[in-house]
């Protein structure tokens, strides 16, 4: 397989946050609340197979550190890598 196979690329949803209160202002429990980023909707893009998986060949799991790390993925659009607020990144492989 190449990199141009479909099957040899997975897709990737960047999510973007925002926080209910400010940064700095804890809401219950001491938890700061996030809900979905006003003006911004989710954006998908895809990135090769080898950079969404593990050694063993595993897809990240959704939300996990190797998953947001794709955010500074070159294929992701611009705007996702100058993000500077809180966000998650889901991984859409079969």
């Amino acid at each position: 397989m190449s990199d141009s196979d479909p099957e040899s690329r997975i897709d990737v949803t960047f999510h973007p946050q925002a926080w209910v209160d400010t940064a700095g202002k804890s809401h219950e429990r001491g938890r700061k609340q996030l809900i979905p980023a006003e003006g911004r909707e989710p954006v998908r893009f895809t990135v090769p197979r080898a950079d969404g998986t593990d050694s063993s060949g595993q897809v990240f799991e959704d939300e996990s550190y190797e998953a947001n790390r794709l955010r500074d993925h070159s294929a992701a659009p611009d705007w996702v890598n100058a993000w500077d607020g809180p966000y998650f990144v889901t991984m859409d492989a079969e």
